[in-house]
């Protein structure tokens, strides 16, 4: 038989103490000429290099493993029975370490669970497991448990505990679940809320018998706020109401806001609409109160309230909100920083106004829309050097007044239709007249945010061949403040075609001055109300003498609007105004009745005012 050399062997076997120490980076070496000892060697190498790898790529899952459990905020272990030894998997997270001495049974987790949740949880770790959500016992965290029960055949042998810190996911939801019921700016019911609440309560209403009322409040002048002071100041005098609002609502009653600086109040156990208007005048008071101190007040210092009790307006959430919005609309109507509550003859406004609205679609289609002409007086040529055009519109058979059906025709998005009539229409007609005169033509805000103006009044101008500098187009203040920019571009357009652009209803925005700084406006049209006071009141007189000076100043003529007596046409005169429109001058009518002015020098009106 073949001898083993057994002193290689001896060495080969000194060699791998390092091996039981766990260093698998040892490696034999020998010096045997042996066979077997060296195939020995190269097996035993083998085995190491492989095993050594073996180790590596553990490490590497151990890794890669922690940062999964980092990520998704997880740590496992398993609880292996009978002895109930806890053995962690990867590292545990957010629970105990328990890699530095043995741990046994479940109660070092259960004592981490909040108190009203620790039976649950222990009830995990019978039968077959379970999964349950359960917070830490100070409330900061939560986690969600799921435990799977561990088979040896049919006997379990234990159970793998995986939980995950749902914190953040939990405070997301609830987040969601917040804002769904709620408006983000002030923490207020919105308006799914609302609605709800509103149903309850009238289930509640069929089954008592009670009452409740139904406040929509509305901020008067809003949108100058916005507009002036910017976005940051609206919110902030918002959040203002809605604080004034919840400190005059009782604890029982619901405060929302429903959109813009649109609030309701759900005002609750009503006895009758004596209670519903005692609310709604001390919320005016109160509000009008809080409003003074806001940095916005001189532009937005009130409120407006429209009232609808439940049931007697309405037995639907829709229906109660519609009927408090009429009154709303009433109130806004008539004035504003006042309250009213939903009655039929409300009802009956609101009707007409709907009919209103459904008639003006069309209403230039069906030759119910006219063009009237107001002329307007030049003192030093002591003649009509142009007109100014106004709508008119004649609704079955009867007239009705631009200050009822325009306001509703630039709600409506009708004022476009009427708008581009009028533009048309003005164009053919000056277009015709023997007499270069001027006309002029009042633009509203809608028309310039609609984007098309320009384009429009290129059309116009070139299909009916009239001068380009005979036309002029009036535009408020208010227009400009809306969006500078935006309007600012679009008259630079319209300007850049030859047509003249007047400021209309001078002096009565929050800006004047500033506004003459925006464009290089053609005109100045001095407000009415000015000129109405004239010879009344001095301070109506100094006005009128620092816009005419204004004027004087940047090198653009005034027109004095609203002259009805001599008396004003004299001061006027003496103040040194070049022209002069309103009823002392003509009032407004179809462009027939001017004939002999269109068509001959020596007009008709020449001589209405007197030296």
């Amino acid at each position: 038989m073949e001898q083993v050399d057994r002193v290689a062997i001896e060495e080969l076997c000194q060699s791998m103490c390092g091996v039981v120490t766990g260093d698998l980076s040892v490696r034999l070496k020998t010096e045997s000429t042996d066979l077997t000892v060296q195939k020995l060697t190269l097996l035993t190498n083998f085995m190491l290099e492989t095993a050594q790898r073996g180790v590596e790529r553990s490490h590497a899952y151990a890794g890669a493993l922690d940062e999964v459990q980092r990520i998704a905020g997880l740590s496992a272990w398993q609880l292996l029975l009978p002895h109930e030894e806890v053995v962690p998997i990867g590292r545990m997270r957010h629970l105990p370490d328990v890699s530095a001495a043995s741990m046994y049974g479940t109660k070092w987790f259960v004592d981490r669970v909040a108190i009203g949740y620790r039976q649950a949880v222990a009830e995990l770790f019978q039968g077959n497991g379970g999964a349950l959500e359960w917070p830490e016992e100070n409330g900061n965290s939560w986690f969600r448990t799921e435990v799977a029960a561990l088979r040896d055949e049919e006997d379990i042998s234990g159970y793998l505990v995986i939980t995950q810190d749902i914190s953040d996911r939990r405070r997301a939801n609830e987040r969601i679940r917040y804002l769904a019921d709620h408006d983000a700016l002030t923490g207020l019911a919105n308006r799914r809320r609302l609605n709800e609440l509103i149903e309850v309560s009238l289930e509640i209403s069929r089954r008592q018998g009670n009452k409740f009322a139904i406040h929509i409040i509305d901020v008067d002048r809003f949108k100058s706020v916005n507009d002036l002071l910017g976005h940051a100041v609206g919110d902030r005098l918002l959040i203002d109401l809605a604080n004034c609002l919840k400190q005059e609502a009782r604890a029982n009653d619901l405060i929302a806001r429903i959109g813009g600086d649109e609030f309701v109040v759900l005002q609750a156990n009503v006895d009758d609409v004596g209670d519903a208007c005692a609310l709604a005048g001390r919320l005016l008071g109160a509000v009008r109160n809080r409003l003074a101190e806001t940095e916005s007040h001189t532009l937005a210092g009130s409120i407006s309230i429209g009232i609808a009790l439940a049931p007697d307006h309405g037995a639907t959430a829709e229906l109660l909100l519609s009927h408090a919005d009429m009154a709303l609309y009433q109130v806004k109507s008539s004035g504003r920083n006042d309250f009213a509550v939903f009655n039929a003859d409300i009802n009956d406004t609101q009707l007409n106004r709907r009919r209103m609205e459904a008639d003006l679609r069309g209403a230039c289609e069906r030759g119910e829309m006219a063009v009237h002409y107001q002329p307007l007086f030049e003192i030093s040529s002591d003649r009509i050097v142009g007109f100014e055009a106004l709508v008119r519109w004649r609704r079955s058979g009867d007239e009705v007044s631009p200050a009822v059906f325009i306001p509703i025709a630039e709600e409506t998005g009708s004022i476009i239709e009427i708008g581009t009539f009028v533009l048309r229409e003005v164009c053919r007609e000056a277009a015709g007249w023997a007499k270069k005169l001027r006309v002029a033509v009042n633009i509203s805000a809608i028309q310039i945010q609609d984007g098309g103006l320009p384009d429009l009044v290129a059309a116009a101008i070139a299909e009916s061949g009239l001068e380009p500098e005979r036309l002029e187009l009036e535009v408020t203040e208010s227009l400009l403040l809306s969006d500078v920019h935006a309007a600012t571009n679009v008259l630079a357009r319209i300007k850049a075609l030859g047509v003249k652009i007047s400021i209309d209803d001078f002096g009565t925005g929050y800006s004047s001055l500033a506004t003459l700084r925006m464009f290089p406006f053609d005109k100045i049209k001095l407000d009415r109300s000015f000129v109405s006071d004239l010879g009344r009141l001095g301070e109506a007189e100094a006005i009128v003498m620092a816009v005419l000076g204004l004027g004087r100043a940047l090198n653009v003529s005034v027109v004095a609007e609203g002259v009805e007596t001599e008396e004003q046409a004299t001061i006027l005169r003496t103040a040194g105004c070049s022209l002069l429109q309103g009823y002392l001058i003509g009032r407004p009518a179809p462009i027939t009745k001017f004939g002999e002015v269109i068509g001959d020098d020596s007009g008709a009106c020449r001589l209405l005012v007197s030296r």
